[in-house]
């Protein structure tokens, strides 16, 4: 079971290298092949333990649950100017990846959201987790529209594979959660019942009482560090995402 999808640009030229084969589960060459890399994908399923040259490390403390593709381009690619670089993503890279976001999404039963389906120029924006100055996608790779908003491209692209999933007859692995508000430690009532219930099925022992205390919020951190969240002990949008059934 894979938790997301992280979709990278390889830094290098329009055919995968030996390294670039060592680091993602799939890659994008420049006619829009798909390649398999040297490992698969369950070498990152949580549970693995995560043995330096036997999983994918893609992202930086993220590879646990998952799935790291890459459009193989930007090679010596100057991000004050990416549109100048010669080997810039291709339009049939781009169609093959949300093509393969869409398979990846339906045969792993992972939704499509911001905390799910991203770039890695989104991870450390979205889920808080510190990354070493990563810019793909913080550039148009699909429109080389100017914006260099990487969650507004990654919503963009998300609406493509959504619009891709609806092609192949599926629905999306999890519809859209209701708004639920932010808790924190110290708040009460119905919502917070809920998250113990929500956390008591993913192996938490707490009091259905309504009240964020100390167990509660342990419990959350407890949930975050597994599931590679933030561990700040609020539960926003992100980690409800994570929570929430299908």
């Amino acid at each position: 079971m894979m938790n997301r999808i992280a979709n990278h640009h390889t830094g290098g030229g329009y055919e995968p290298s030996a390294l670039d084969l060592s680091h993602y589960h799939k890659l994008i060459s420049l006619d829009g092949t798909v390649h398999d890399g040297r490992h698969p994908i369950a070498a990152n399923a949580p549970g693995r333990p995560l043995v330096a040259g036997r999983y994918a490390a893609h992202t930086r403390a993220l590879n646990t649950g998952t799935i790291g593709n890459a459009l193989c381009a930007m090679a010596n690619g100057d991000w004050r100017s990416p549109f100048a670089c010669r080997t810039f993503p291709l339009p049939a890279q781009v169609e093959a990846l949300v093509q393969l976001n869409a398979r990846q999404c339906v045969e792993y039963g992972i939704p499509v959201t911001r905390a799910t389906v991203l770039s890695h120029g989104e991870v450390e924006l979205t889920l808080g987790i510190k990354q070493a100055g990563k810019w793909d996608f913080d550039y148009d790779f699909m429109d080389r529209t100017a914006t260099r908003d990487p969650i507004a491209i990654g919503d963009k692209f998300r609406a493509r594979v959504l619009a891709a999933i609806e092609g192949l007859g599926q629905g999306a692995p999890c519809a859209a959660p209701s708004p639920r508000p932010v808790l924190r430690r110290g708040a009460s009532g119905g919502d917070v019942r809920e998250l113990q219930s929500l956390l008591n099925r993913r192996g938490a022992n707490l009091d259905m009482d309504g009240g964020f205390g100390p167990a509660t919020f342990a419990a959350v951190v407890s949930f975050q560090r597994r599931s590679q969240l933030r561990q700040d002990g609020l539960v926003g949008a992100i980690t409800w995402a994570a929570l929430l059934p299908c």
